[in-house]
């Protein structure tokens, strides 16, 4: 009876193995998920087979290989989504006088008198400036720069353009998140570049990290605060800097401690939206970075709530939140978000500050996502410890 239960427990298994080896398995990691819980399931039933005598050995493989499978994908769909190694993250070559700087619209159509804008403040910069083929192109509802193929076609031509140094992002607004599909790692990996951009950027920036692994950065657009606000820190930061440490007021620790980690976020809205898909963020060892515009309180702690519910914050080390401005869309007062804020985090188990000086406001400073940056309250600072550029 016994002998018999084994050679089935280990039909079943190779069976499991060449499905597993055929259809999903992606990395050795997925595996190891499905084999912690799998050989007790198999072993059970297969044993039970055996042991009350129904059915062939390979009847009683097939019961404990369907209800092994059962546990595994259970197993899989508690596993967080796999992500890139930010101790290795890319960084890009900095940025100088002279390099070519193409400039890609991959949300909402763009404003042409600030594109051009844009355009002259970067050539009086220095900076020789290229532009996707979609630059001035409009969907046909209206929403944004040309179709989903247009936009991710464009930003691939200037991936692919060898004259091409560094990629900045016209406009946010929305859209950047449906040309993921249509994205190659390797183009990416294969000659680094600066990315440049911010709010609708999330999405991509996220699709970025994890398929590619390179550093981003959290910043101004080219048709927007770049044509208008002239004394940015992005140029410095591009071009080897490390941001400057921020000092913290004290009222804006919300919960106290020190931690230490790679940067991860952007704009919380687009953050809860990647929920569920594979550039959901990690925040295991890290540093979160969010920030938002013309939302409610309760839209704000509804995100957050779906983040830590998600296990998107599992594991966080520290964070670090920049502007809120609820605006006409929102109304709260400063006070009424800053109660808030205090009530949400008081009780941290990492350290919380809030008022740094990044996201929808003017002056923003510019964010090397995938970098080092420490979080020390009893220092009053947030301190980013390297350049972000090789």
């Amino acid at each position: 009876m016994y002998l018999t239960a084994v050679l089935i427990y280990l039909v079943a298994l190779a069976a499991l193995a060449i499905r597993r080896m055929r259809g999903t398995a992606q990395t050795s990691d997925d595996f190891i998920v499905a084999g912690r819980s799998l050989p007790a399931s198999v072993l059970v039933f297969t044993l039970l087979s055996a042991w009350i005598g129904s059915g062939s050995l390979f009847a009683g493989a097939g019961l404990g290989y369907r209800v092994g499978r059962m546990t595994s994908l259970r197993s899989e769909i508690r596993r967080p989504a796999p992500t890139t190694d930010r101790r290795d993250f890319l960084r890009p070559p900095r940025l100088k006088k002279g390099d070519t700087i193409g400039i890609a619209a991959v949300s909402r159509p763009v404003l042409e008198p600030k594109l051009a804008e844009g355009i002259a403040f970067l050539e009086n910069c220095g900076y020789r400036v290229v532009c996707a083929p979609n630059i001035h192109s409009r969907s046909s509802n209206g929403l944004f720069a040309g179709s989903d193929d247009e936009r991710a076609d464009g930003y691939r031509a200037l991936l692919l353009d060898p004259k091409v140094d560094a990629i900045f992002f016209a406009t946010g607004g929305y859209g950047s998140g449906r040309i993921l599909p249509r994205l190659s790692a390797r183009e990416l990996t294969e000659r680094p570049r600066i990315h440049l951009g911010g709010s609708d950027l999330t999405a991509l920036f996220a699709w970025v990290s994890t398929h590619a692994g390179l550093t981003t950065f959290y910043g101004p657009m080219a048709a927007m605060a770049l044509a208008c606000e002239p004394d940015l820190d992005w140029e410095r930061v591009l071009a080897g800097a490390a941001p400057d440490p921020h000092t913290v007021a004290d009222a804006d620790v919300l919960a106290p401690g020190v931690g230490e980690g790679p940067l991860v976020g952007g704009c919380l809205s687009l953050l809860a939206t990647l929920s569920g898909t594979p550039e959901q963020l990690d925040g295991r060892g890290a540093v979160l970075f969010w920030e938002d515009v013309g939302e409610k309180v309760y839209r704000l702690d509804r995100m957050l709530t779906q983040l830590e519910r998600s296990g998107t914050l599992d594991g966080l080390q520290a964070m670090i939140i920049g502007s809120i401005t609820p605006g006409a869309v929102g109304g709260e007062s400063p006070d009424f978000v800053a109660d808030w804020l205090r009530d949400r985090f008081g009780g941290s188990p990492f350290p919380v500050v809030c008022g740094y000086p990044a996201g929808h406001l003017s002056g923003s400073r510019t964010l090397p996502l995938g970098q080092p940056v420490r979080v020390d309250t009893g220092r009053r600072t947030v301190e980013f410890l390297q350049p972000a550029v090789l």
